[in-house]
């Protein structure tokens, strides 16, 4: 009996088809991830598939060069029982591939899940999160739909944080390319449905800002304090709902965990509240930007001698009120009298002192609206 290798190579075909149409069925975002990662493929069914036809071929191939030896009878009987024992595994194993490939990677929370488990162990014996793995979890973040299926990622962020800082040995920087991937997950095309993930996302922030010290570094608080007010701005350009606001505030008041053991961050947390607050006052939300304002406030109080850059970070908040004329301009000027005893120099030369450093520092729009509250003040002082 010939062996009908057109027959045998088609059926291969075919079987080896089936798990390949039912990849096909998985989203593209979870199927570049399927493919790519190790024990994540269905290259261990092909190597198996493969392995179990040779081995039929090679039996059948035996048998031929042996049939003189073998017999008729015994020669059929093999070759008989030799295909339908190869064939009878093969569909075996397709059934169970085909069953398992949707089952395991079909579904979001398995591949995330996996995904995480491995970055967690890789971070702990690492010391920080990054590599190939946890690039694949972030991108698959990054191109899934916005809503509950990002909000699934963003979740996993939130379980690796919440795992590596309960470590003895978390130093304080181990989070550079987390936080730097959920800004760039969220703020390159922000979308409505993703106001879910900006609350989780201040969730993972503040459990890095509320660690307590001593630690080695303050470099994910750094990241943490920039990653909150560009989230927070992004917030305030692109959503306007009072779900919204009420996430924008919980930003602004998660940034005092950054100083709960100390100052030593104050003037990264005025600078942080500072970009929410003028952000605020362009987007015409006044009340974040008095919210803002006020927590400056409270943070300067029983704080002696302030920084220069906390007072200019204060002032020029003021100052963004200021040239709005009207009722900003007499809620400025009685915030001026409220805290002008927090500074050791007369307001004159605190306001001038503060456009100086704006001005170093490159916040021009800031610093001529500093020199605009100073001359408006003069005018106010001669009447």
């Amino acid at each position: 009996m010939a062996i009908p290798f057109d027959g045998l190579i088609t059926l291969l075909v075919f079987l080896v088809g089936v798990p390949a149409l039912i990849l096909q069925l998985i989203s593209v975002a979870e199927r570049r991830v399927v493919v790519k990662r190790e024990r994540m493929d269905v290259s261990k069914f092909l190597f198996w598939a493969l392995l179990f036809f040779f081995v039929g071929l090679s039996v059948q191939i035996w048998a031929t060069l042996n049939k003189d030896v073998l017999g008729e009878i015994n020669y059929n009987f093999i070759e008989q029982g030799t295909w339908v024992i190869t064939f009878a595994i093969l569909f075996v194993l397709v059934l169970k591939v085909s069953k398992q490939i949707p089952e395991q990677y079909g579904q979001r929370e398995k591949i995330v899940e996996k995904l995480s488990q491995v970055i967690l162990k890789e971070s702990k014996d690492k010391g920080h999160i990054g590599g190939t793995v946890f690039s694949d979890l972030a991108n698959l973040g990054k191109q899934c739909d916005p809503g509950p299926e990002r909000e699934m990622v963003v979740n996993a962020f939130k379980d690796l944080v919440q795992g590596i800082i309960a470590d003895k040995k978390y130093s304080g920087d181990s989070f550079e390319e987390l936080i730097e991937e959920l800004v760039h997950m969220l703020v390159s095309n922000p979308e409505p449905k993703d106001l879910c993930c900006y609350d989780t996302s201040i969730k993972i922030l503040a459990a890095i800002l509320s660690v307590p010290g001593p630690i080695n570094s303050d470099s994910d608080k750094q990241r943490t304090l920039h990653a909150i007010s560009k989230l927070g701005r992004t917030l305030l350009e692109h959503f306007e709902s009072v779900e919204a606001d009420n996430i924008i505030l919980d930003y602004v008041d998660s940034v005092e965990f950054a100083i709960l053991d100390g100052t030593k961050m104050l003037t990264e947390v005025s600078q942080t509240i500072f970009e929410i607050g003028v952000c605020a006052t362009g987007a015409g939300q006044d009340f974040i930007a008095i919210a803002a304002l006020d927590k400056l406030t409270v943070l300067a109080e029983n704080r002696s001698p302030l920084p220069n850059e906390f007072v200019a970070d204060m002032l020029g908040l003021v100052a963004h009120l200021w040239v709005v004329e009207g009722s900003r301009r007499e809620f400025a000027a009685q915030k001026l009298e409220e805290v002008k005893i927090l500074f050791p120099k007369s307001l004159p030369q605190t306001i001038d002192d503060a456009r100086i450093h704006c001005l170093r520092t490159m916040y021009f729009n800031t610093a001529d609206n500093l020199e605009a509250m100073k001359k408006g003040l003069r005018r106010r002082k001669k009447k």
